[in-house]
């Protein structure tokens, strides 16, 4: 990702079964079947698709448990096991002794009778309570709604800009579980959602659903939302998968991609702020003004950004 960045970093070690040795004989190499010197093996976030199998670990069969996408180990977070299972339980028995209580108290029947009434309730309580606190903990990120009076090309704009931050958080779903071993990886998720939050809310806004479609505001959200977000995210993507498997200096230089990444994101979080200032302050600038700026907090940095401002 960086122009700086020396290519011939060694891959973490040569000749285990994990991480073969691409010098190795029997190892695929170049094209006419020769081992590439050390100066020409890309990084794997580096090398193009043809020249991905130089690097390991080689194919061999999946150890460990297999769980489907749908699973507990998985999914959402639940709440712990004794608010999941004593809540129900201690509801479920409150009402029923409440209910024998009554019933016995105010003569409405004999002890049959209370005690059928009693386990009724006490059964429906539990399982309304249960139902309710084993509900998953979920995040559903409501969609801003587009008024009624906002112009239809700029409704269309709007429009791609929030399928495109959808279409990203579903992106990430799946690599949540991946990043979650890695505190940097884990960050960089983070950074993802949080911006696409203050995206969405953005084109919530009257301010911005009032203006044109041409108007720099809008078309440098669209970018942000449609394409730097998206490419930042494929990177983080491709950089996560490789830390599963690549350890030494190949792990350190792909944790430094990801810093990158993050890096980038904060740059385009400055500049999803300065529209949000605009729009406070009633400050309406073009689109090369606002790639300026983000080209400009970009050498600030020391930054060789992915995305093409």
């Amino acid at each position: 990702m960086s122009e700086g960045r020396d290519p011939s970093a060694q891959q973490p070690s040569s000749g285990s079964p994990r991480f073969p040795d691409p010098s190795a004989p029997g190892s695929p190499s170049s094209a006419d079947g020769t081992a590439l010197p050390p100066g020409q093996r890309d990084l794997p976030w580096e090398a193009t698709a043809e020249r991905r199998d130089l690097w390991g670990p080689r194919q061999q069969a999946l150890e460990g448990t297999v769980r489907p996408p749908t699973g507990s180990a998985v999914g959402p977070v639940h709440r712990s096991w004794l608010v999941r299972l004593g809540s129900p339980v201690v509801a479920g028995g409150l009402a029923a002794l409440a209910t024998l209580a009554v019933v016995l108290g105010t003569g409405l029947g004999g002890p049959l009778l209370a005690l059928a009434a009693a386990a009724g309730i006490g059964i429906l309580a539990l399982g309304g309570t249960g139902i309710a606190v084993n509900r998953p903990i979920g995040t559903v990120q409501e969609r801003p709604v587009l008024d009624a009076s906002v112009l239809s090309s700029t409704r269309e704009v709007l429009e791609r800009i929030l399928e495109a931050d959808a279409a990203t958080r579903d992106k990430l779903a799946p690599l949540r579980p991946q990043a979650s071993s890695t505190p940097a990886a884990a960050l960089v998720l983070e950074d993802i959602d949080s911006l696409l939050t203050r995206i969405d809310a953005l084109v919530g806004t009257e301010a911005l659903q009032a203006l044109r479609p041409s108007a720099g505001e809008v078309t440098m959200l669209e970018g942000i939302a449609c394409r730097y977000v998206p490419e930042l995210v494929d990177a983080a993507e491709d950089t996560i998968g490789f830390l599963r498997t690549f350890a030494g200096t190949a792990r350190r230089d792909a944790l430094a991609n990801l810093e990158s990444v993050r890096a980038q994101l904060s740059v385009l979080a400055e500049g999803v702020e300065r529209i949000e200032a605009d729009l406070v302050g009633g400050v309406s600038r073009d689109l090369e003004v606002h790639a300026e700026f983000l080209r400009a907090r970009f050498a600030d940095q020391h930054l060789n950004p992915i995305i093409d401002v």
